[in-house]
């Protein structure tokens, strides 16, 4: 109840701070432009979607990754979106960490258009446009363009990416009922067969000890009040989540998720870098 209590106040907040990825009156969009190829300096990664309503209060949330080849320092990477009124509006993306030894970047956009008595701006189709040395490079999904309703959530466009977690989902809180720290998980994975194993490898130590924390699979979990999403969705994405109590004096954890299936091994471990989450932090 407090995860979605938090969850719920930074939406009403966001809603107040979301002019920066609102409608852009001065962009001028001609997918004219757009190959029919995608270009490989740039890639969607994933893309998150969903929606909900509670008491009249509406939301509406968006989510992109992009991975670009670093081609220069100077760049600009974005999301052209169809608006509901057909036309097409540039939702800027920022830079969030450097891979593959600085030969390439991700970068995100995290949109959330939420209040009361509201209309939502985007319906479902977009590309990724990036542009760097005077030049432009397109993913639009190799002519089709991407697709997502407002409800799916997970969307994996990199076919390499099978196992995802969810930061945002994710946390260690400390529980007075039992004076324990609980460190709370959620995992998507593509649902490559029926028979799977998800979960997660932490340490409190800095690897001098380890522990493993195997994951649930849930067939529909809540985004909000009185709102779910069905797992798999229309994307195939399945949510696994699970939760270790841990003692109280534990105020970090470090971790990667293991996932499998088919008897192969998928690992996130952000990039090599491995996860860590602190007491009450929630991204």
């Amino acid at each position: 109840m407090k995860k979605y209590l938090y969850l719920l106040i930074s939406l009403v907040v966001l809603s107040c701070s979301q002019d920066d990825f609102m409608e852009n009156s001065e962009a001028s969009i001609n997918l004219s432009e757009v190959s029919t190829k995608n270009s490989d300096p740039v890639q969607l990664v994933k893309a998150w979607t969903v929606y909900s309503s509670y008491r009249g209060f509406q939301s509406y949330t968006r989510n992109f990754t992009v991975e670009v080849e670093n081609l220069a320092y100077a760049k600009n990477v974005s999301i052209y979106h169809q608006k509901v009124d057909g036309s097409w509006d540039d939702i800027p993306l920022a830079y969030d960490q450097s891979i593959e030894d600085g030969q390439k970047e991700l970068w995100t956009a995290a949109y959330t258009h939420g209040g009361f008595a509201i209309d939502r701006i985007y319906s479902d189709e977009f590309v990724v446009r990036y542009e760097v040395d005077g030049t432009v490079y397109w993913d639009n999904n190799n002519g089709s363009n991407y697709a997502m309703s407002r409800m799916e959530g997970w969307f994996f466009a990199d076919p390499e990416l099978n196992v995802n977690v969810d930061t945002n989902y994710t946390s260690l809180s400390y529980f007075p009922n039992g004076n324990t720290n609980s460190l709370n998980v959620t995992v998507d994975v593509r649902n490559l067969a029926p028979d799977k194993e998800v979960g997660v490898v932490y340490t409190l130590d800095n690897w001098q000890t380890q522990g493993y924390l195997p994951l649930t699979y849930r067939q529909f979990w809540s985004n909000g009040p009185l709102f779910t999403v069905q797992s798999p969705n229309n994307f195939g994405i399945e949510r696994w989540q699970g939760y270790v109590a841990l003692d109280p004096s534990i105020n970090e954890v470090e971790y990667a998720v293991v996932y499998r299936v088919n008897g192969n091994e998928y690992w996130d471990n952000n990039y090599g870098n491995n996860y860590k989450v602190a007491i009450n932090d929630y991204n």
